[in-house]
């Protein structure tokens, strides 16, 4: 939880900038996030309220509102937690050794399931539950093309790619199709299954060779 202690994650979702909170306002937003994450093993994020993670943490609303101005603020730094992790998670790419960039691609998606599946609350925000908020949608939205470019990234640095214009564009799309896919597994059947993972493997592989030929000669 020691992240979403840090100042780094999105300091407009409390009252004043996370940097400048004092030690024991510290301890207090890592309690509310903790409680939260526990919530959410045995509810659904429908279920719980900004009362019922107060009460459980033993702060006083009025405390509360200091750190965080409502329930998705709090949920919405859980989310940050995740996508820092598949930050973390695509940028140790680096040490690994791919063949192929359909491999590589192969490989984005495996992390993706990973990092996800390691705590029970990150598919139940990512997947089972919607911002409601325009402004939290819209750093989701900054997070995916962080992502986007970091595939794009991880790929030009092992393979020649043909040199394309919408390049950016082309890896936008290339993430969502994973991520929509993964969605469709997850509401319809909880998990995500070994098919639609599959599925959505091939699907973001089917979308590049539109723009990339079947092999992409190797940096050396």
């Amino acid at each position: 939880m020691d992240k979403l202690v840090d100042a780094s994650l999105s300091p407009d979702l409390a009252s004043r900038p996370f940097k400048f909170t004092s030690k024991q306002g510290r301890n207090r937003r890592a309690q509310l996030l903790s409680i939260a994450f526990e919530l959410l093993k045995e509810k659904k994020p429908e279920e719980i309220s900004f009362a019922d993670i107060c009460k459980k943490a033993k702060i006083p609303r009025p405390s509360a509102y200091h750190f965080f101005p409502n329930v998705e603020a709090i949920f919405h730094g859980i989310r940050l937690l995740h996508s820092e992790g598949m930050v973390e998670k695509l940028t140790a790419l680096k040490k690994e050794t791919f063949k192929t960039w359909k491999e590589y691609i192969e490989r984005s998606i495996d992390v993706a399931i990973e990092v996800t599946n390691s705590e029970i609350a990150f598919p139940r925000l990512i997947y089972g539950y919607r911002m409601s908020n325009p402004d939290m949608r819209l750093v989701g939205q900054e997070l995916d093309i962080k992502l986007a470019n970091l595939t794009k990234q991880g790929l030009i640095d092992r393979f020649q790619l043909p040199n394309l214009d919408t390049l950016d564009q082309i890896f936008g799309v290339a993430i969502s199709i994973p991520d929509s896919l993964l969605k469709l597994s997850y509401r319809t059947y909880g998990d995500f299954t070994p098919w639609m993972v599959g599925e959505a493997k091939k699907a973001t592989i089917s979308y590049l060779l539109n723009y990339f030929p079947e092999v992409c000669e190797p940096r050396k």
